[in-house]
């Protein structure tokens, strides 16, 4: 390591740990300007990127980060046609604005006077965390978070909550069983082992609807918005998913798939990560690990869509956003549900198509620092109100 690359990452290290001195900035912006630091300063960003999110986002912390060293593409934006956002000398500063919002300190400090960056920060919204409703057989509503540990007596039938996560004891067959519900508010996941053992996460404002035990010929369980199933093995007894107010179906054995079928969005899809499902509506179509099926609204006929990127498709699981491609309204869609926040455009919406992937346990202003770098208006407002606005 040269005496450059030292000093580079000491202000690095100052900088993730908040003790960077102003004068200390403004040298750390002239080399994030600097070209010949492009790979140390991915590789650094890699290990905040990183860094394991399997606690729904809540990261490690920052010191224990620098030993896991892997490439990052830093978050970008580009415009379809004819419009096309050029940031080819910006891309420093989309870098910097990246590593903002992974460590969620400093930048607005230095760089904003007092009076704007109260006024950026007046209205923040923090990002969603483990919070969930169960709603038990008898009526009777109990509200689950990341912190309780507690039994919970279903009947005949008992549930341990570990911090974000529900445990129904394993079913015999033998005992009655009742239907629970688990609902996420916006701004809100959760996690749930079913008596079988399959385990099932809840992204925000969703619900999964299923039985305290699986006493038929089949394991049947309801879904809305958007769940990850890591299905337990049982041939004697196929899992199936109905889409919650849809005459559709996935049909399985043992796998590990997700379902996006929120009400707002265009499509219904459901991605296989491994073994095989069966996807049905008025026609069926059968999955390999890698492939999505894609139910548009108003058609009868699932789109099998190949070599589907997995990861992007589980980055919410990971604790990430992942814009890779998205446009702005779908953007928009996936910030209301995490941050229980009202998005209204102003007049027309900006055709922007964005790329790469952040950290979802920041604020919701220091993520939105990044769409006004990329050419994104808006206005905060009390009550959680986001208006985007032209130029």
């Amino acid at each position: 390591m040269q005496p450059a690359d030292n000093e580079f990452d000491e202000l690095f290290r100052k900088y993730t740990e908040d003790t960077m001195t102003p004068e200390e900035f403004r040298r750390w912006r002239l080399m994030l300007l600097d070209e010949r630091n492009t790979a140390r300063l991915e590789s650094l960003l890699a290990a905040l990127a990183e860094t394991d999110h399997s606690a729904f986002g809540q990261d490690a912390p920052l010191k224990e980060m620098y030993a896991n060293i892997r490439p990052v593409t830093p978050l970008k934006a580009t415009g379809n046609p004819p419009r096309r956002l050029n940031y080819r000398q910006y891309a420093w500063w989309a870098a910097a604005a990246s590593l903002l919002l992974l460590v969620a300190t400093g930048i607005l400090r230095w760089q904003q006077p007092s009076g704007k960056q109260q006024l950026a920060t007046k209205y923040d919204v923090a990002p969603g965390g483990s919070k969930a409703v169960l709603k038990l057989a008898d009526g009777s509503v109990i509200a689950l978070d990341s912190v309780a540990k507690r039994q919970i007596q279903l009947g005949n039938a008992t549930a341990q909550q570990v911090n974000g996560q529900l445990n129904y004891a394993p079913s015999s067959g033998g005992e009655a069983a009742g239907i629970n519900v688990l609902t996420t508010p916006r701004g809100g996941q959760f996690q749930v082992v079913l008596p079988d053992g399959t385990r099932v996460w809840l992204n925000a404002a969703s619900s999964l609807s299923y039985p305290t035990a699986f006493t038929g010929k089949e394991r049947l369980v309801e879904v809305s918005g958007e769940a990850y199933f890591e299905v337990a093995k049982d041939a004697h007894k196929p899992f199936r998913v109905k889409i919650s107010n849809q005459e559709n179906y996935i049909d399985v054995l043992g796998t590990h798939f997700n379902v996006n079928a929120y009400p707002d969005e265009a499509a219904i899809r459901s991605t296989l990560l491994e073994g095989r499902i069966r996807f049905s509506a008025a026609q069926a179509v059968v999955l390999s690990p890698g492939q999505q099926a894609v139910l548009t609204a108003g058609t009868q006929t699932p789109q099998v869509v190949n070599g589907v990127d997995t990861s992007a498709v589980m980055a919410w699981r990971s604790g990430l956003f992942n814009f890779e491609g998205q446009h702005l309204r779908e953007v928009m869609r996936q910030l209301a549900r995490w941050y229980n926040i009202e998005v209204v455009y102003d007049q027309e919406v900006p055709d922007v198509v964005f790329g790469g992937k952040i950290v979802r346990n920041v604020s919701l202003t220091q993520l939105l620092k990044i769409l006004t770098d990329a050419g994104i208006h808006f206005r905060l407002e009390p009550g959680g109100k986001l208006i985007i606005q032209p130029k």
